[in-house]
């Protein structure tokens, strides 16, 4: 929960600016706009929405929310706008015109990538936000008990998940170029046959940094670390950048993943993060290798001197879900690429 200590520098303006509008009913197409009423009662704004089938933000939403608009700010509507589109509208409308819209690859990686790192509304880094994106956090850390909003939130999850398996059942059509396709030997000219050369393979224990799996396109091996670099941003120990944390899954050199344990993420949750990440064969070395590349400290600063000894008996079964509920669409995306591999 966000609390007020951490949004203590957010001015006090833009605090009774956006608490006097503290949550907007956001219309898809051809739906009517919500007049705006002042006193605000939210159980009233969040039942009506939830019923009729209105988007909700916690920050003014900058354009009209079309079909259009939907893709042109899908960066925007990833991180600020919760998904509460009727089913119908959701399948029939915005499905169909996205299958009419011919996207390439790269324009559906691009999309499939934004839910990746956003599996639900306002999960960004409040450490990354402005002054009115922090008092949003806030806002709907508030919100939050009001049960007509936790099943908007709900709703929002879902469909971002069907929103996902859309798009990647469409990237899943596009074919590979006949320019790119695997050129077979011609049979009546053996001088031209090149035998395959066996790949050799380094046991998993002799990595020195966090592999992925070699099954796994760069795009999506991209993705997944975009995903943990947003999802352990705020218990990192120490800063890294976008290139320092991509070295310590590729380069032998790479920095180790320093990691401090907190209230939303501590030494059991991070032991189960990287047990499903190799129960998913997303993550392709040892315990050995994960206990050397990632360290886990105490708030005191001590370190805990083999975060994946925890016993597994000890953590509730309530962590465990969570963290991997927090990781299912990584899963579908590599279990996609994985899967054809796994049956030959």
């Amino acid at each position: 929960m966000i609390t007020l200590e951490q949004v203590k520098d957010v001015p006090f303006i833009i605090r009774v600016q956006e608490t006097s509008a503290f949550i907007r009913e956001v219309p898809y197409s051809d739906q009517f706009p919500k007049a705006f009423r002042w006193p605000l009662d939210f159980d009233v704004v969040a039942n009506h929405a939830l019923h009729n089938y209105y988007c909700v933000s916690f920050i003014s939403c900058p354009f009209r929310l079309d079909f259009d608009n939907l893709i042109s700010h899908f960066d925007w509507i990833c991180r600020y706008l919760y998904f509460n589109f009727e089913l119908s509208v959701l399948r029939l409308n915005i499905f169909t015109r996205l299958d009419q819209r011919s996207l390439d690859k790269n324009q559906l990686e691009y999309l499939i990538a934004l839910l990746i790192q956003h599996p639900a509304a306002y999960k960004y880094n409040i450490e990354t936000a402005d002054n009115r994106q922090k008092w949003a956090l806030r806002k709907r850390a508030n919100f939050m008990k009001c049960q007509d909003f936790q099943q908007i939130s709900q709703v929002d999850q879902t469909q971002r998940s069907l929103l996902l398996e859309h798009l990647q059942i469409l990237l899943n059509k596009i074919e590979v170029p006949a320019s790119q396709a695997q050129q077979l030997p011609d049979p009546s000219n053996p001088e031209k046959i090149e035998l395959p050369v066996k790949k050799i393979k380094r046991e998993a224990s002799l990595y020195n940094f966090l592999k992925l799996n070699d099954g796994l396109s760069a795009q999506t091996q991209k993705t997944i670390i975009d995903f943990l670099f947003e999802m352990l941003g705020p218990s990192f120990r120490r800063v890294y950048d976008r290139k320092e944390f991509t070295d310590i899954f590729y380069v032998e050199s790479g920095p180790d993943l320093e990691l401090l344990k907190k209230s939303t993420l501590d030494n059991q949750s991070f032991k189960v993060l990287f047990q499903e990440l190799k129960k998913a064969k997303i993550l392709t070395v040892s315990w050995e290798v994960i206990n050397k590349k990632v360290q886990v400290f105490k708030p005191n600063g001590e370190s805990f001197s083999s975060f994946s000894e925890c016993s597994s008996g000890k953590i509730s079964p309530p962590k465990r879900n969570r963290i991997k509920k927090d990781l299912q669409a990584l899963f579908s995306l590599a279990h996609k690429e994985l899967e054809p591999n796994m049956r030959k």
